[in-house]
């Protein structure tokens, strides 16, 4: 699980760009798997992904998110969690 300390950041072998509020990211090494070569985020999940700049710690981008969506804390940081360990998982982010 990630923890609220620790500071995010994108893998820098990755291809993105946000298109109509939703990140579209594809890792550009080759040994991807097929299921893993293009993520596409919704909107909560793109906000995220722009708050992960090397400089917000997990618990600053779950204040964010919790102030911005008006979303109660603990559940806010449910997600946010849930999501950083997947993005970690298929090696998008590393800490």
């Amino acid at each position: 699980m990630s923890s609220l300390n620790k500071i995010p950041k994108k893998n820098k072998n990755l291809a993105w760009r946000i298109i109509n509020n939703e990140a579209v990211v594809m890792p550009l090494e080759n040994q991807a798997k097929e299921e893993e070569k293009l993520n596409i985020f919704n909107e909560t999940a793109t906000r995220i992904w722009e708050l992960i700049d090397g400089n917000n710690s997990v618990a600053g981008i779950i204040k964010k998110i919790t102030n911005e969506y008006d979303i109660g804390f603990k559940e806010t940081e449910f997600h946010v969690k849930s999501f950083l360990d997947s993005l970690f998982k298929k090696g998008l982010i590393d800490f």
